[in-house]
């Protein structure tokens, strides 16, 4: 999904078809006046409704690339990255385990 900041102007979207002013929204989370709040870069822009800050952390912590001297686009660009080609998970010890007596039976025969 495409991200993009929300720049506290724009009206707001919701997948069940709501929409909501800038001062609409800035009145119920008073947050959303002083911080950047990251939205859907699409029709339906509320999908999402993330501060930015601690969506950046929590992302890093996921082991998103990123680094302190990104922007906030290219900070938004690699969470996009990441979602759309996420690490492959290493085997587990049991999917190992599993897979060495496969092809032990295998060899038997």
């Amino acid at each position: 999904m495409k991200y993009k900041i929300w720049d506290k102007t724009e009206e707001l979207f919701t997948p069940s078809g709501d929409s909501f002013t800038a001062q609409e929204v800035i009145a119920k989370n008073k947050l959303a006046g002083v911080a950047d709040f990251i939205i859907c870069d699409t029709p339906i822009n509320m999908g999402v409704f993330m501060e930015f800050t601690q969506t950046k952390e929590a992302y890093k912590g996921m082991g998103v690339p990123i680094t302190d001297t990104m922007t906030k686009q290219e900070v938004l660009d690699a969470i996009t990255h990441f979602e759309e080609n996420p690490p492959t998970p290493e085997p587990t010890a049991d999917e190992r385990i599993a897979a060495a007596m496969e092809f032990d039976n295998l060899m038997k025969y």
